[in-house]
C-alpha cells in the first residue's frame, strides 16, 4: 500500500516538473531571441549614427570648399573687370598716339617742315655734323614709333591677361559645380540614412513592445500551467484514494477466516483520514509575477519644412561640467558633434538645419531655456562655445 502511494507521488511530481521545465524553456528561448534582436537593432542604430556624423562632416567640408571657390571666382571676376578697364584705357592711349603721329606726318607732307629738315641737313658744316643732325631727326621719328609699339605691346599683354583670367574663372566654376554635385549627393545619402535610422528606431520600439507582451503572455501561461498541474495532481490523488479504498474492500471480502478482524480493519480503513500528497516538487511551484517592461516612446520625425528662420543662437559643449555625451534624443555627441538644441514646436526634432558659420547639423537636443526661436549650438571646443556668446542668425531648415 505505501509503495503504491510513493509511486503516485513520484508520478505527480514528474508531471509538474515536466510542465514547468517546458514552459521555462519556451520562455527562455523566445525572450532570448527578442533580446538578441534588440541588441542587433541597437548596434545598427549606433552604426548609422556614426555614418550620419561622418556624412555631415563631409558635407560641411565640401561647403567650405564651395565658399572658398566662390571667393576665388569673385576675386577673379573683379580682376577681369579691372583688366578690361585697363585694356580700354590702353586702347585709347594707342589711338591717341596714332592720331598724333598721323597729324605729324600730314603736317610734314603739307608744310615746309620737310624742306626745312633737308635744308638743315644741307647746312651742315661737315659730314660729321650732317650725320649728327640726321641721327637727331631719326631719333625723333623712332621715339614716336616706340611709343606706339609700347602701347600696342601693353594692350597685347592685357588682352592675354584677360584671357587667362577667363580661363581661371571657368576652371574654378567647374570645380564649384563639381563640389555642389558631390554635396547634393551627400545630402541625398544623409536623407536616406535618416530614413534608415528612423526605421531602425521603429523596429527597436516594436521589439521592446513584443518583448513586454511576450513576457506577460508567458507569465500568464506559466501561471495557468501551474494551476492546471495542481488541479491534475488533486484529481490524481482523489483517484488514487478511491483505488486504495476499493482494494481494501476486496481484501476484506476474501478473508473469510478472520471476518471480525477484517471487518474491524475495513471499518478502520473507512474511517481513517485520506492521506494528503505533499510532494515538495509540486508544493514548491509558485506563480511567477508578471514581467512589466517600460517601452520608450519613439518620436516620429516630421518632414523638414525647407524655410528660413531668424533665431537667437547660443553655444554649449559636452565638455562642460555636469553635461552628458548624450542628447535628449539619444545622439552620442562624441560620435556626432554637429547637433543643435531646439524647441521641437518650432523646429522638428531630426530636421537638418543649415547654420551660417557653423554648418549643417541635426536638430537632436532640447533644453529648458530653448523656447521659441532660440537654438543652442553644440561645439566640441569648450573655449569656442564659451566665447560664442549670443548671436542673431538666419538659419535654414532643409528639405
Amino acid at each position: 500500500m505505501n509503495h503504491k502511494k510513493r509511486i503516485g507521488k513520484l508520478m505527480l511530481a514528474g508531471l509538474a516538473a515536466s510542465l514547468t521545465l517546458s514552459i521555462t524553456q519556451v520562455q527562455g528561448s523566445t525572450l532570448d531571441t527578442l533580446t538578441q534582436e534588440e541588441k542587433q537593432t541597437e548596434a545598427q542604430i549606433a552604426s548609422v549614427e556614426v555614418t550620419i556624423g561622418e556624412t555631415l562632416a563631409s558635407i560641411n567640408l565640401k561647403q567650405m570648399g564651395i565658399d572658398d571657390l566662390k571667393a576665388q571666382i569673385t576675386a577673379a571676376e573683379e580682376s577681369q573687370i579691372e583688366t578690361r578697364a585697363a585694356i580700354e584705357a590702353q586702347k585709347e592711349v594707342i589711338a591717341s598716339r596714332k592720331e598724333q603721329l598721323k597729324t605729324r606726318l600730314v603736317a610734314l607732307q603739307t608744310s615746309d617742315a620737310t624742306t626745312n629738315q633737308i635744308l638743315m641737313l644741307l647746312d651742315s658744316e661737315n659730314f660729321a655734323d650732317f650725320i649728327s643732325r640726321a641721327y637727331v631727326v631719326g631719333q625723333l621719328q623712332a621715339a614716336d614709333n616706340e611709343q606706339i609699339e609700347t602701347a600696342i605691346s601693353e594692350e597685347e599683354k592685357l588682352t592675354a591677361l584677360e584671357e587667362q583670367l577667363a580661363e581661371e574663372i571657368q576652371t574654378v566654376k567647374a570645380a564649384e559645380s563639381r563640389l555642389k554635385s558631390e554635396s547634393t549627393a551627400l545630402a541625398a545619402e544623409l536623407t536616406s540614412l535618416k530614413g534608415i535610422l528612423s526605421d531602425n528606431q521603429t523596429v527597436l520600439s516594436q521589439v521592446k513592445t513584443e518583448y513586454a507582451d511576450e513576457a506577460a503572455r508567458l507569465a500568464a501561461e506559466e501561471a495557468q500551467a501551474k494551476a492546471d498541474a495542481a488541479a491534475a495532481a488533486a484529481k490524481a490523488a482523489e483517484e488514487q484514494q478511491i483505488a486504495e479504498s476499493s482494494s481494501a474492500v476486496a481484501e476484506s471480502a476474501s478473508s473469510t477466516a478472520s471476518a471480525s478482524v477484517q471487518e474491524s480493519a475495513v471499518a478502520s480503513s473507512a474511517t481513517a483520514p485520506v492521506s494528503q500528497i505533499t510532494d515538495s516538487s509540486v508544493a514548491s511551484v509558485e506563480t511567477a509575477p508578471a514581467v512589466t517592461i517600460t517601452t520608450p516612446a519613439v518620436t516620429e520625425t516630421p518632414a523638414a519644412q525647407g524655410k528660413t528662420l531668424v533665431v537667437s543662437a547660443t553655444a554649449y559643449s559636452r565638455h562642460e561640467a555636469g553635461l552628458s555625451n548624450f542628447t535628449a534624443t539619444g545622439i552620442d555627441l562624441s560620435v556626432n558633434p554637429m547637433v543643435i538644441a531646439v524647441d521641437p514646436s518650432v523646429i522638428p526634432l531630426g530636421s537638418l538645419v543649415s547654420v551660417p558659420g557653423y554648418g549643417i547639423a541635426i536638430a537632436g537636443d532640447t533644453g529648458g531655456a530653448i523656447v521659441g526661436n532660440k537654438i543652442d549650438l553644440h561645439m566640441e571646443d569648450l573655449n569656442a562655445a564659451l566665447s560664442f556668446g549670443r548671436q542673431t542668425l538666419t538659419i535654414t531648415i532643409l528639405q
